[in-house]
Parts: structure tokens; sequence; C-alpha cells
């Protein structure tokens, strides 16, 4: 049985929760393409770290957001010029080479031809217009990627460039690569386009009403552990799940004040500051281990531990 699902949300966490709600749901000769769009977003790979795959001041300066989807493999960027795929399906060792075999007939029959490269890029003439992951979950497979068709490389470059502070994380690390729209390869394309060919492609034989729209007013049913749909999207909204699932690192944070200078040695569990060590040249001795005590078991955030470390040396003590 082959099904479409089309999704009329942007919403990243709405999108994330509904893939997983397939996974959850689909039946063992059931074969789904799940067709969907975020606006203005970094998913980054299940054991990566967004401090080191993302630059999250300029994310936050841009009303971007970020989201961990379930499967590995690296950081990417989402707005309305790529669309994402999915497909879902039994697993078997040869399904993840037959879906990328028919994201590349697709893009064939749009006269753009294309190679697979590596573990999971799709490449035009050197230069990648796709990558993709996978996970297994009960022995069913979920198979998701990305197409550039027009995306903004020029925010992708600025929101995947991470700041120069010092950090080694125990993480996943992204793969840089050369990346171009498809745009750029063949003017006519588009989303539509590229939705209508997948689609006719996938549902070869099949009905109209094998297509379904999905939108954020979908609720469906509890997922196994008893969750709402709502309650998944906001799973994927939280804190914990983006930031406190990250792997444990290590970072060095160096700021000059009109005071004196700052080294900051952290370690990193779960999104929290487990341990703290303080380096200064100011001239209160006592300073390293108030701003030691004020962040020690805190959630790490980069933008609020500066103001914190000057409110420390005023005497004010905010803590966050």
């Amino acid at each position: 049985m082959y099904k479409v699902y089309l999704s009329q949300s942007n919403n990243p966490y709405f999108n994330l929760a509904f893939e997983e709600y397939l996974v959850h749901n689909a039946g063992e000769h059931e074969k789904i393409l799940f067709l969907w769009q975020n606006e203005n977003t970094v998913v980054i790979g299940r054991n990566q770290n967004p401090w080191k795959e993302c630059n999250l001041q300029e994310l936050n300066d841009q009303r971007g957001k970020l989201v961990r989807r379930l499967s590995g493999g690296g950081a990417v960027y989402h707005d309305l010029g790529n669309l994402n795929y999915t497909f879902i399906s039994s697993f078997s060792e040869k399904k993840v080479e037959e879906n990328i075999d028919f994201i590349i007939s697709a893009l064939a029959a749009n006269g753009i031809d294309a190679v697979f490269s590596g573990k999971n890029d799709i490449l035009v003439q050197e230069y990648k217009v796709s990558g993709n992951a996978f996970f297994v979950e009960n022995n069913i497979l979920c198979h998701h990627g990305t197409l550039l068709i027009d995306s903004n490389l020029e925010k992708l470059s600025r929101f995947l460039t991470v700041s120069e502070q010092k950090l080694r994380s125990k993480g996943i690390d992204s793969v840089k690569a050369r990346v171009k729209n498809l745009k750029e390869l063949k003017r006519t394309i588009t989303a539509e386009t590229l939705i209508d060919s997948l689609t006719s492609e996938f549902l070869t034989d099949s009905k109209a009403s094998d297509i379904e729209c999905v939108n954020d007013d979908f609720k469906g049913h509890n997922f196994a552990d008893g969750e709402t749909f709502q309650e998944r999207i906001k799973r994927f909204e939280s804190w914990d799940w983006n930031f406190g699932s990250s792997p444990e690192f290590n970072l060095h944070v160096s700021e000059r004040f009109s005071w004196g200078e700052i080294d900051l040695y952290l370690l990193v569990k779960d999104g929290y500051i487990v341990e703290a060590e303080i380096a200064t040249d100011a001239l209160d001795v006592d300073l390293p281990q108030k701003i030691k005590s004020a962040i020690k078991n805190k959630k790490f955030d980069y933008d609020e531990i500066i103001p914190l470390i000057v409110s420390v040396q005023q005497g004010k003590e905010q803590l966050f």
C-alpha cells in the first residue's frame, strides 16, 4: 500500500512530530512518502552539539528555530527553498539505496543528471544538492533527506558557521561540502514541480485519494508512551530535547572587560554546567569562586554567561 502525505505546515516541530507519528503507525506492508518544508530552521543530528554546529547568536538574531531530529548525521539548514522528503517502510538492507535511486530518477525527470556519492550525498556536477540520513525503529525504516532548490545559501553559511570559541565535543561533527541550488542548474525547477514528480512517480498505478494533506490542526492518536500528538510537538520544541540531549563537551571562553580578563573552562553535560574553572587577572581575588558558584549546575547559555559575570563582579549576583 502506497501513501503520500504533503505537509502544509512550515513548523519544524510539527513536521518532525508528524514524521515520528508516521513511523509509529506504519503498517508492515505500507510504503509512505512524506514531503515537507521548514522555514528558517537549523536541524541537527541526534548526536550533535548545537553549540558546536550552529551559530546560535546569528540564528536567534534572525528569529530562526533549532530542532534535533531522531536520525544521526550532520546539521542542515531548511527554508522554503528547500524540500524535505521522508520514506517510511519496512526495513531491508537495500531500501535506502532504492530510495536514493528514486530521488535521482525524479531529478532526471526534471532534466537534472545526479549521482550518489559517499555515505549520504547526492551530487550534481560535483556540488551537493541533497543529503540524507535514516533510523530504524521496530523494523520500520525512516529515511529522510533534503533537496536544495532555491535555498538562501548565504544564510545557510552564516547559520552553520560556529563562533571561534574553543569547544571540544564528544558528539558527531558535520562534514562540510560544496553546495548548490538546483535552480542554478535548471531554471524551471521549483518545489512544486519536484513535488509533482516525486508524487506521480511514487504513486504509479495508484489513486489521487492516496495523497493526504496535513497541517497544524492534525491531532492523531496518542503515541505508545501515552503522549498526545500536541505533547510530542512540545517535546521537539523543548530545551531539554534540543539542548539538554547534547553530548558532553568542554568549552573555553575568553572575554576582556574594563576590570580584567576572564578565562572560563567549562564542562557541560546534558546542557548543564557541571564543572567550571575560572582564571582572571581581576583585582578581586574571590571573583573566580563567586563566578563558579553562580554558574555551576545551571543551564549553559553563552548569551547569559557574560551578563552574569558582569553582575557577579558588580556584586549583584543575578543568577540565570
